[in-house]
């Protein structure tokens, strides 16, 4: 199975263990030479339910989840699930939300005549344009110097945040765990308009787009 570590962008992740991204970015150069074309990723093995494994190091002995997808014109983009009720896969989510692991990696087969080689300023280049997908990867390392996760947002960041539009501990936490209805329990305050739009501005800002 061949593995490329490919820029990956996780705009956000819930403390439910979801994500959205891309696992792999298309016309890029990894450092082992190797550039992905769109729509490369011809046959996807996928669970009972249609989406992909994560796997944690390309152990397929250790599975981390599974995740939606599609091939659009940047790359293939993942929504994931992370399996949060086994304990390695707890482990591996606290320390991504550390910023400790942060890359991830797609593994794959190349069928025959599903790769050639050509010159690209100098460098000679492996160019794939079918490839049979795996799974992807939760990856310390990578060959890829971007390919790193890029944010991890939780409640606790959400919390935080509201705390900074003077909301009290326990009003935060009524917000993040409830949304905007939250808000009407706010007896008396003349501010809660503004506070609406400030928490409505916030809620888009840590939503993946």
């Amino acid at each position: 199975m061949d593995r490329l570590i490919a820029p990956i962008e996780i705009k956000s992740t819930k403390e439910d263990g979801s994500f959205t991204g891309y696992a792999a970015v298309f016309n890029n150069i990894d450092l082992g030479r190797d550039v992905i074309l769109p729509g490369a990723f011809k046959n996807v093995k996928t669970t009972s339910d249609g989406q992909v494994r994560i796997a944690m190091n390309h152990n397929l002995h250790q599975l981390a989840g599974k995740a939606k997808f599609e091939q659009d014109d940047r790359g293939l983009r993942v929504e994931g699930q992370l399996t949060l009720g086994v304990s390695y896969v707890r482990d591996a989510y606290e320390l991504m939300k550390a910023g400790v692991l942060d890359g991830l990696s797609v593994g794959f087969d190349i069928p025959y005549g599903g790769a050639s080689y050509e010159d690209r300023d100098g460098d000679y280049v492996r160019i794939i344009k079918e490839a049979v997908l795996w799974e992807f990867s939760l990856v310390p390392f990578g060959m890829n110097p971007e390919a790193l996760i890029e944010n991890v947002k939780t409640i606790r960041d959400f919390e935080a945040q509201l705390r900074g539009l003077g909301y009290s501990q326990r009003e935060a936490k009524a917000l993040a765990s409830s949304g905007f209805k939250s808000l009407g329990h706010r007896d008396g305050d003349s501010d809660s308009a503004m506070l609406l739009d400030e928490l409505k501005k916030l809620t888009h800002a840590l939503t993946w787009t």
